[in-house]
Formats: C-alpha cells, sequence, structure tokens
C-alpha cells in the first residue's frame, strides 16, 4: 500500500445533501450515527457486553436561506408522523481514484423544528435533530483504498 498523502482527506466542502430528492443548498453541516445498546454479560469474573439493539440519530444544521420544513409540522397537527429520506454524497476531488461516499436514510423523524432563531448582526441558523431506524441506513457508494 502507498503512503497516504494528505491531499486524499477528505473535505466536506463537497458534500451535498438532499431531503425527498430536494438539495439543501444552505448546508453548514450534517452528522448521522447510530448507538449501540448494549447489556453487560458476566462470563467467570469477566464483565463484557453483548449489542442488543441499535438506534440512529443526527442532526442537520443549515443556514437559513429558505423556509424548510413547516410541512412536517402541518402534517404533525393532523396527525400524520411525516417521515422523509435524506441522501448524502461526498465528491471530494482528491479522493482516492476519483471515488464518492454516498448514503440514504429513509423514515427520517425530525424531533425539533426551529422556525424563529433570530440574533441581530448574525447569520441566522438552524438545527434541526433527527432519527431513524440504522437498519433504513443504506451505504450506496464508498470509498476503498486505492491502489
Amino acid at each position: 500500500m502507498a503512503q497516504l498523502q494528505a491531499n486524499r482527506t477528505l473535505s466536506g466542502s463537497f458534500a451535498s445533501v438532499w431531503v425527498d430528492g430536494a438539495l439543501i443548498a444552505e448546508l453548514e453541516s450534517i452528522t448521522v450515527k447510530v448507538k449501540l445498546q448494549r447489556e453487560r454479560v458476566q462470563l467467570g469474573m469477566d464483565v463484557d457486553s453483548k449489542i442488543t439493539g441499535y438506534s440512529g440519530e443526527g442532526t442537520m444544521k443549515l443556514k437559513q436561506v429558505y423556509t424548510r420544513f413547516y410541512e412536517v409540522l402541518d402534517e404533525a397537527r393532523r396527525g400524520v408522523d411525516k417521515r422523509c429520506t435524506i441522501t448524502t454524497a461526498l465528491k471530494d476531488p482528491d479522493s482516492v481514484d476519483g471515488q464518492e461516499e454516498r448514503y440514504a436514510i429513509a423514515g427520517v423523524a425530525f424531533t425539533e423544528l426551529p422556525f424563529i432563531n433570530y440574533k441581530i448582526g448574525e447569520v441566522n441558523g438552524q438545527s434541526l435533530p433527527f432519527t431513524f431506524r440504522p437498519s433504513e441506513l443504506k451505504s450506496l457508494d464508498a470509498i476503498g483504498v486505492g491502489e
């Protein structure tokens, strides 16, 4: 394997995110993680753990340019739990062999909808936390080790 070069590190500046097929151009950041639920297991004197479940959560941060996700509130008022699909792509021109990393997450449920967050002299931002079932997280493309 060749020695790793600094220019191969990926930059979020080349990331794109879509919600239900609509590009979120004002994205500042997105974080998606799977939390493992573990049960303690004692074997003799050793205490270890076993995975007994997992949950998914994330946060999408936006610079406020548009009014977004009001329809989620409208649906909730009618008793409907609107779910979305988030698709991400990271295509850094310096990635190994020009590869791209892409994910899709179906069944995303927003847990907060920050509609008003104004500060004089500052750019408005919004932070949208969400949950999902890890079984709905799909890797569409991955960046492998190059030659």
